[in-house]
């Protein structure tokens, strides 16, 4: 069987990405370093150094704001909104 492999890249367009603003706040004070946010993010934009959680610094382009890493995180550590209506991702595909 072929595998298949999708490029989400190519699933979404970014729309005035340079407006949407932090729709991501992480308090690391909170954050217990279990590493959940980085099992559930599918661009891989939470690793985890010396115990804490870390976000990319470029996730205004890359997230696709599925809001999965907020809804995992039991120690309320993130904190997520949606974009200013008009930007951010608009997916195009599906």
């Amino acid at each position: 069987m072929e595998e298949i492999k999708l490029e989400f890249t190519k699933l979404v367009k970014r729309v005035d990405v340079d407006k949407t603003g932090d729709f991501i706040r992480y308090d690391e004070s909170k954050c217990d370093g279990c590493g959940l946010c980085t099992k559930v993010c599918s661009f891989n934009l939470w690793s985890l150094k010396e115990g804490k959680a870390r976000l990319a610094p470029r996730y205004q382009e890359l997230c696709l704001e599925c809001a999965a890493c907020w809804e995992i995180c039991p120690m309320e550590a993130i904190d997520f909104s949606y974009p200013a209506g008009g930007t951010g991702v608009v997916i195009e595909h599906g």
